[in-house]
């Protein structure tokens, strides 16, 4: 902190109406976000004209101050003139949700973004064969890459209640209850109770039921828990001693948050945000492209509202469950169509000025941060913004079409390119990601540039720092193994699966196919390793060590082997298209079980990542998941 912060600091909060006017404020990558009892209305153009104010935003019940990337130091210049507030009712309840989302993620979004990059340039070095999976640098350089996603719910429960002014160390082992091996270990023990049609014993605690879910990675459980923790810890009585309430707030946590987590929020969270997941991802299967052109049109209209944030927990739950997300290569092009509005207003302006902010944003837009852009540069100036949004729609939609997916989390930039490359190395879905980028940047300029009417509007510099980048060399895979399809028919999603049990994929990461035929062949050469009684799912492994595990139908275990026939046995040896078992596919659908197979490598964590095919129907032989 400076003197200069200060003294900002101090003309700000008086624009705002003094500290009592203030509830609450926080701060994003470049604006301060403000929580009010009442808006200046009067004051607004007197804030804009500050030092280093880009814009003013007042929208969804939030008062944003658009600063820069050294938000951070007048942030922590603001903080001593509030005065404590107490929580209050607020009118717009959206407000309040992005707040309170924008101040838990914002402390691990460089970490997230350094950690997706670290991971796709381990990903990068495995696939030239420069490291090998099984050397101690890959080892180590995947462990430092995947902390922050495998540990997430700790790291979550530690800004959570930072947030909420609360202790960390309480919402750090709720956090790591939830992850317990303990936990996990039953867990996966009730599903294959559960897998080979055994009875699955019931437990409960003080009478009340369990559900045992798989906690590992996820994201919205932890967020409610501690909420609820803090909830807990402001309704005990105040006049307690200091020796009482140090013994009894920890005590609270660990013998009343927990149990009600696992009891209550844990599994009511996670239907939450597996309906909201399945919800976007039925969108999107629907219809890629269409899905693709709003999600691109719309994304820095969201930004523009302070609304995006709402977007990063499903973001990073889809990464969390099914190792990948359809959405975050979505938003690439909003980057680069503000990137190519800039670089528009950048050559048709006469203005020095407005030249060298809009190349400066144009700079800062390609690492992640586009607040510049559009504040200083394309909102302004309407066209611009109009261009890149209609530019990012057509670059979205391409890539939807495509099916690319980002196998990590972290800020949308010009490193995103990297978190897209699977472990297979770089395939048709980076090469098409880069080109509709491109093509974004492309047609944003050229509309701009021609169609936008001219402006002379000044603009205000803010200065950038900007590294170099390399460019991504082409490369494809050389130690993967593939599985071919033991079906014919439509392939689903394992997390659109209609069974938590598979969805979660507690026993394996895998796919499903919907069969069109009642024939299931041997995907790989090896051997039967379990056939499970009634005959509905086996286990296999390949010579090179894969397990899986095919379940022929939802719930056909009640079949009682009707309507299924074993042609091999326990022990027997396999070749790539030998016939396994024949079903009665119109008597499962004629009985009303759903014939949808989940195909699960159930020693998935032996590998770096699983992937499955982008097709949306398959033969039988066709390649159907790819190890690494």
């Amino acid at each position: 902190m400076t003197a200069y912060h200060d003294n900002l600091a101090n003309q700000i909060v008086k624009l705002l109406g003094g500290s009592s006017n203030i509830v609450r404020v926080s701060h994003c990558t470049t604006r301060l976000r403000f929580q009010l009892k009442q808006t200046p209305i009067e004051n607004i153009k007197e804030i804009k004209s500050l030092p280093d104010v880009i814009s003013v935003i007042h929208t969804g019940g939030l008062f944003q101050i658009v600063i820069g990337t050294h938000v951070e130091k007048l942030y922590q210049s603001i903080l001593p003139l509030l005065k404590p507030q107490k929580h209050t009712s607020v009118s717009h309840w959206m407000g309040a949700i992005i707040n309170t989302i924008t101040g838990i993620f914002h402390p691990l979004l460089w970490l997230l973004s350094a950690g997706g990059i670290l991971k796709g340039f381990v990903v990068l070095l495995s696939n030239l064969g420069w490291i090998t999976i099984d050397s101690g640098t890959y080892r180590i350089l995947f462990s430092a890459a995947d902390t922050i996603f495998f540990f997430l719910p700790i790291f979550l429960g530690y800004t959570a209640a930072k947030y909420f002014n609360s202790n960390p160390l309480f919402s750090m082992t709720i956090a790591g209850a939830l992850v317990h091996p303990e936990i996990i270990t039953h867990v996966n023990w009730l599903f294959s109770q559960q897998i080979t049609g055994q009875e699955v014993p019931s437990e409960n605690f003080m009478g009340l039921p369990i559900l045992y879910l798989n906690y590992s990675t996820s994201v919205i459980p932890i967020l409610f828990a501690t909420w609820f923790n803090v909830r807990l810890e402001q309704a005990l009585p105040k006049n307690l001693s200091t020796f009482l309430y140090n013994w009894l707030t920890p005590f609270l946590c660990l013998i009343l948050t927990i149990p009600i987590t696992f009891l209550v929020i844990g599994p009511l969270s996670t239907l939450i945000a597996n309906m909201i997941s399945n919800g976007v991802l039925y969108l999107y299967h629907a219809s890629p492209e269409l899905a693709g052109g709003v999600i691109g049109a719309t994304w820095q209209i969201l930004v523009v509202f302070g609304i995006h944030w709402c977007l990063v927990p499903i973001m990073m739950n889809n990464i969390a469950v099914d190792g990948y997300s359809l959405i975050i290569p979505l938003l690439i092009p909003a980057i680069f169509g503000q990137v190519g509005a800039c670089l528009g207003v950048f050559f048709k302006t006469q203005n020095r000025n407005t030249r060298c902010y809009a190349g400066s944003a144009a700079i800062t837009a390609l690492f992640g941060v586009t607040e510049p852009a559009i504040y200083g540069i394309t909102l302004s100036r309407k066209w611009p913004f109009i261009f890149a949004c209609l530019s990012a729609a057509i670059g979205s939609s391409i890539i939807a079409s495509f099916h690319v997916k980002s196998y990590s989390m972290g800020l949308l930039s010009l490193f995103s390119f990297i978190q897209v490359i699977s472990p297979q190395g770089v395939d048709n879905t980076v090469i098409v990601c880069i080109l509709a980028a491109l093509l974004t940047l492309i047609l944003s300029f050229i509309l701009t540039y021609f169609f936008s009417p001219h402006s002379h509007d000044d603009a205000k510099i803010i200065e950038q720092n900007s590294p170099s980048i390399s460019p991504l060399p082409s490369s494809y895979p050389k130690n993967y193994l593939q599985i071919a399809s033991p079906l014919s028919g439509e392939v689903i999603p394992l997390s659109m699966v209609d069974d938590p049990t598979f969805s979660s994929e507690i026993m394996g990461k895998g796919i499903a196919i919907r069969p069109d035929n009642g024939t299931l062949f041997a995907p790989f050469d090896g051997y039967v390793t379990s056939i499970f009684n009634p005959h509905h799912a086996i286990g296999l492994k390949s010579e090179q060590g894969i397990e899986l595990l095919i379940h022929i139908g939802l719930d056909t275990v009640k079949l009682q082997g009707d309507g299924f026939s074993l042609l091999v046995h326990t022990g027997e040896k396999i070749t790539e298209g030998m016939p396994l078992i024949q079903f009665d596919l119109n008597k499962i659908t004629q009985l009303g079980f759903d014939s949808t197979t989940p195909i699960l490598i159930t020693n998935s964590h032996d590998y770096f990542e699983v992937l499955s095919t982008n097709e949306t129907y398959v033969n039988t032989g066709d390649r159907l998941l790819t190890t690494l």
